[in-house]
């Protein structure tokens, strides 16, 4: 009877990878792409940025007591199962790593790897 009302491990992985880490390595990502990269690709690194960065300032200002946009933005955040705004964010960066003016591969393949992580536990606790 116990196991029945115990969460499934990789589902809870999911959720804290997409709620506390992806994000934000993704803004990391994006900003060292916007640091190396010239013309269209740093223009889209530096949107990836932004969306991340917007994310990550809203999860942090939802925190605080009284916070004005909470709801607003916890809308937005929660926007197609909570994966909008990542998948938006991770789009930006792989149509940066196809834009002119990329350099340093590594973050592309970097980004890809990450992505697949989302992806992977997404796919488990949509369908297991």
């Amino acid at each position: 009877m116990s196991e029945i009302l115990q969460p499934d491990p990789v589902l809870l992985a999911f959720i804290g990878f997409r709620q506390t880490l992806y994000l934000e390595v993704l803004a990391v990502l994006a900003l060292v792409r916007a640091l190396a990269a010239r013309g269209a690709c740093r223009a889209l690194a530096l949107a990836a940025l932004a969306v991340a960065g917007a994310a990550v300032a809203v999860k942090l200002a939802a925190l605080m007591p009284g916070a004005p946009l909470a709801q607003p933005a916890g809308f937005v955040r929660n926007a197609g199962g909570g994966m909008a705004v990542p998948l938006l964010a991770s789009g930006l960066m792989l149509a940066a790593a196809v834009a002119p003016g990329r350099r340093w591969r590594w973050i592309d393949a970097l980004h890809l790897l990450w992505l697949a992580a989302l992806l992977g536990f997404w796919a488990y606790a949509t369908w297991a």
